[in-house]
């Protein structure tokens, strides 16, 4: 059941998009938009073979039986004993309206409801030219109802239904002029086309199409266009899943000097094929980096994205005048291949997609009709190692046929498993090597935009990874980097804390519980020891971490010594002793 304004509320004859400041009415805006219920799906009842589905409205005048009215058909009449066929006033009256199967006409058809009619009880006329033109004042109640169901003490029985809303509804200011008289007429200027889309969406998140849920082997209804099945149905059990971005792609730190090397590979984010579309919607990547794991903190320092474009489309239609994009971006290569002007088209170089734009429109040679200009999806950063920092990773591998999987030869592969061929990184720079960062890869799609749903994208912080850049520092005669401790001097009355140097991720505890001396350059696994200037043993940390953690040469000590009590003001000796015996060590100063 939906429901919508009688005109759209024009202004001066003119729809309203932006709210607009009034002498008469203050700041107003046209409600061109339509809304509505929708049941995506019912339980079988075991008191009939198939429920019975009810819609009623009625008016909500009660004061006089003249206004007290509601669609009624003759052929199952019922006296409410109230003086009227609206309000349906105790239970008797409400089960009779909830389970009569009717599906009342819209409102707008009140007035053409003759006593003659066949069907329909002829409505008092005053409420009948008040609901086809202006619709009632006070509002009509509607029901959608469904049933009967014997539901036991104790239990419960679940209706599943969507809200949906749509714009764009109204397109013709005058339209309200066509009522009482011309309802067809009326009818041609409502678009119903947002609404029917929203609703399907809603069908679909509900039960995915063409996903066999149960795995029993059915996945739904589906019709076959071109060889390919598209499901317009899904296998009827519920799953609650709405559009979804492509996987996120795996992903690799490695600290060098002064700076962090991002590996990704997308092999799944390039080709998994969209649940709805049934199409690998795949646009591209982002990189982002931050000072901690918040999403504010995280900020984006590289993307990736294919070469495509949208092509807006003129519609024709003189009362609602617009372009849309109907169909997914298109390569340049298959623009050339639909406009380009040559006895070879797919080769036309001088067909640019962007010489047409919403001042200068493509008309199309063979259909002067068809109005279009094109504009890039999203930023059309795609020369890789040149218009963006990502750069692939193996540049020569050539494109695998993932059609036969079989035929992928084994060197196709890394190490650890994904292919080469979706492999990339980039080098951010210029990083301070006393502080963690915190990185992430995100994938994202071109969404529908025949639908009005935006590209999608991974979530920014699942999945997030940090590490600590390497210090400049000479390399010592076991290979290993030389270990160095930051803050050193560590004075209590500094401010690490704003510095980023301790408690960046523990925003609820208090200073001193958040100090940090940290140790860098640490081999994965050694042992810390802490010693005062007499030799006694303070601290002993012990540093086990995998070779590839990217935080693996980074450890803190909390200040707190092996007796549980805060360290004194003093010279320090540190001394690191790595799996292999070697020993590296040095002097820390503490100034509480």
């Amino acid at each position: 059941m939906w429901g919508a304004d009688n005109d759209g509320d024009p202004v001066e004859g003119e729809f309203i998009d932006e709210p607009t400041w009034t002498c008469e009415y203050g700041l107003i805006r046209s409600a061109q938009g339509v809304n509505g219920v929708m049941l995506l799906d019912y339980p079988k009842s075991s008191i009939t073979s198939e429920p019975i589905l009810s819609y009623n409205w009625w008016s909500g005048y009660v004061n006089t039986t003249k206004f007290d009215f509601g669609p009624r058909r003759r052929e199952n009449y019922r006296d409410f004993q109230t003086g009227g066929t609206g309000q349906p006033w105790g239970d008797a009256n409400r089960y009779y309206v909830m389970s009569n199967g009717e599906t009342d006409y819209d409102m707008v058809y009140s007035a053409s409801i003759t006593p003659n009619d066949p069907v329909w009880i002829t409505p008092p006329a005053e409420i009948a030219m008040v609901a086809s033109t202006e619709g009632l004042p006070t509002g009509a109640p509607n029901l959608l109802s469904i049933g009967p169901y014997e539901i036991p003490p104790g239990l419960t029985v679940n209706f599943p239904f969507a809200f949906v809303c749509a714009e764009n509804f109204h397109t013709n200011p005058a339209n309200a002029d066509n009522l009482p008289g011309q309802i067809d007429r009326f009818y041609s200027n409502l678009d119903f086309t947002d609404l029917v889309q929203n609703a399907t969406w809603a069908k679909w998140t509900y039960d995915n199409p063409g996903y066999d849920t149960d795995g029993n082997g059915y996945s739904g209804e589906a019709t076959y266009c071109d060889g390919d099945s598209v499901y317009y149905t899904g296998d009827g059990i519920p799953d609650w899943r709405s559009a979804l971005p492509p996987p996120a792609p795996v992903f690799w730190l490695e600290p060098i000097v002064g700076g962090i090397r991002i590996r990704f590979n997308g092999t799944m984010s390039e080709t998994a094929v969209d649940l709805f579309s049934s199409e690998v919607e795949f646009e591209g990547y982002r990189v982002y980096c931050g000072l901690d794991e918040r999403r504010g903190s995280m900020a984006l320092v590289a993307s990736f994205d294919r070469e495509d474009f949208d092509k807006y489309v003129w519609n024709g239609d003189i009362a609602n005048p617009r372009f849309s994009v109907l169909e997914p971006p298109f390569t340049p290569d298959s623009l050339r291949c639909l406009y380009g002007s040559t006895d070879d088209p797919c080769h036309d170089t001088s067909f640019q997609p962007l010489d047409y734009t919403s001042s200068n429109f493509f008309f199309h040679p063979d259909f002067k009709d068809s109005i279009f200009y094109f504009a890039p999806h999203d930023h059309n950063v795609y020369q890789l190692g040149v218009t963006t920092p990502i750069r692939k990773v193996y540049p020569d591998e050539p494109t695998p046929n993932l059609q036969q999987p079989d035929s992928i030869p084994a060197d196709a592969y890394t190490a650890e498993g994904y292919l080469k061929y979706y492999e990339y990184e980039i080098v951010i720079e210029q990083l301070l090597p006393t502080i963690p960062y915190w990185i992430n890869v995100t994938a994202f799609d071109y969404g529908e935009p025949n639908m009005g749903l935006k590209g999608l994208e991974s979530p920014l912080t699942t999945g997030i990874k940090s590490a600590y850049p390497y210090g400049a520092s000479d390399a010592s005669a076991g290979g290993n980097n030389q270990v160095y401790v930051y803050p050193n001097p560590y004075r209590g009355d500094a401010d690490y804390r704003d510095l980023g140097l301790e408690g960046r991720t523990e925003e609820d505890r208090p200073d001193y519980r958040v100090r940090a001396i940290n140790f860098a350059n640490l081999p994965p696994r050694c042992t810390i020891y802490i010693y005062s200037l007499d030799g006694d043993l303070v601290r002993k940390l012990d540093h086990d971490m995998d070779p590839s953690d990217p935080s693996c040469g980074h450890d803190s000590w909390n200040m707190i010594t092996r007796n549980t009590q805060m360290v004194v003001s003093g010279l320090y000796y540190w001394v690191v002793e790595a799996e292999d015996g070697s020993t590296q060590m040095g002097k820390l100063v503490v100034i509480m």
